[in-house]
């Protein structure tokens, strides 16, 4: 009989995305079994683009949310469907009760938050792993006692997300032409300030490929709003010819349309965040900007990705904020570097080759 397995979800976008992996290998290791993903509703449509997820079940639980009850709850409704064994994802104690309360026979993951009675096989060599993505994947070898670090893990797929051709309506109502090519940009993060490249850089690379015959799409959800309206306002100042090639979609689109959106650009520029996850998962070459965090724990999952990251002696911080206020990390990876290395990108990698050719500037 096939296995049914149960994974427990991270809660961030960009970490739901590079779970893929995990389930890639799981889906290699057992063709046949029936992976079910316990996952917050927001993210339910990405998961849907995931060949490897066989159903989807809503996490209701916000973000830190103890609510015992329901969750004892919520384990006795999944004891119903009979999982052979759960990988919890999160690091946290209270991830694990739902499949504790289910009584699924096996519950593995990371050590997290000292879990020794909710979960039953459990990883305590995390630091081992270097990458968030590694200690994911990590969990699929936990009968494998040669799997102990790094260097031992086996080689895996990156996260490939199935994208499909925005439709003639989506286009339409967000008054989106293709004729150039497209730059997206990734300019939010949820985590703070200190993943945010500062607006006025965005703008400076903004109107460099203006001038060579693309157009810019701005991304990222109603709390993006502000800060892609802020960097067309610096575009367009003196240069307003520009802002017929300056999409501000932020808060407009889904999560899959937007995916969809991203499919058809040609480069991205991206903070630290799920949007740089996402553009990585849809196979878009990118660069990506690393200020307070590092590029050893959650790099873009791609081959045609590009990362600048801070030489400051705090970084990295993994901060939020600055504590000296002066956000140097992210300051010194200066627009002209920015341009150059997405340059470099797109001349050197077959796979970045332009789906639409530039429009040549007059």
């Amino acid at each position: 009989m096939a296995a049914r397995l149960l994974i427990i979800s991270p809660a961030w976008l960009g970490d739901i995305i590079m779970s893929q992996s995990l389930l890639k290998v799981l889906k290699a290791q057992e063709p046949d079994c029936f992976i079910s993903v316990y996952a917050p509703a927001y993210a339910h449509s990405i998961l849907e683009r995931m060949s490897e997820v066989d159903e989807i079940l809503t996490n209701p639980f916000a973000h830190g949310a103890l609510n015992l009850k329901a969750r004892y709850a919520e384990g006795l409704k999944l004891r119903e469907q009979h999982f052979d064994r759960a990988y919890i994802l999160p690091n946290s104690f209270k991830s694990a009760l739902v499949p504790f309360f289910a009584h699924i026979k096996e519950r593995i993951g990371l050590k997290g938050e000292s879990r020794y009675i909710v979960l039953n096989r459990m990883r305590s060599d995390k630091k081992a792993f270097a990458r968030m993505v590694n200690r994911y994947v990590a969990l699929a070898y936990i009968n494998d006692k040669s799997v102990v670090d790094d260097s031992t893990l086996p080689a895996f797929p990156y996260p490939s997300l199935q994208l499909q051709e925005p439709t003639k309506e989506l286009l339409e109502r967000l008054h989106l032409s293709l004729e150039r090519p497209l730059l997206a940009l990734g300019c939010g993060a949820n985590y703070g300030p200190a993943k945010l490249w500062p607006v006025e850089y965005f703008a400076e690379v903004c109107q460099h490929y203006i001038t060579q015959g693309w157009a810019i799409l701005g991304l990222g959800t109603t709390k993006d709003g502000a800060t892609v309206q802020q960097i067309k306002e610096l575009v367009c100042k003196g240069h307003p010819e520009a802002e017929p090639f300056f999409y501000d979609i932020a808060g407009q689109t889904t999560l899959c349309e937007a995916l969809d959106l991203v499919g058809v650009c040609c480069a991205a520029v991206c903070n630290d965040s799920g949007m740089m996850h996402t553009v990585a998962a849809a196979g878009v070459p990118q660069v990506c900007l690393f200020g307070s965090t590092a590029t050893t724990y959650t790099p873009p999952l791609a081959a045609n990705a590009r990362c600048l990251e801070s030489t400051q002696p705090c970084h990295p911080c993994f901060a939020r904020t600055c504590r000296y206020g002066t956000y140097l990390c992210l300051k010194e990876l200066e627009p002209e570097k920015v341009i150059s290395t997405l340059d470099q990108l797109l001349a050197s990698s077959a796979a970045a080759k332009l789906k639409v050719q530039p429009v040549v500037s007059s």
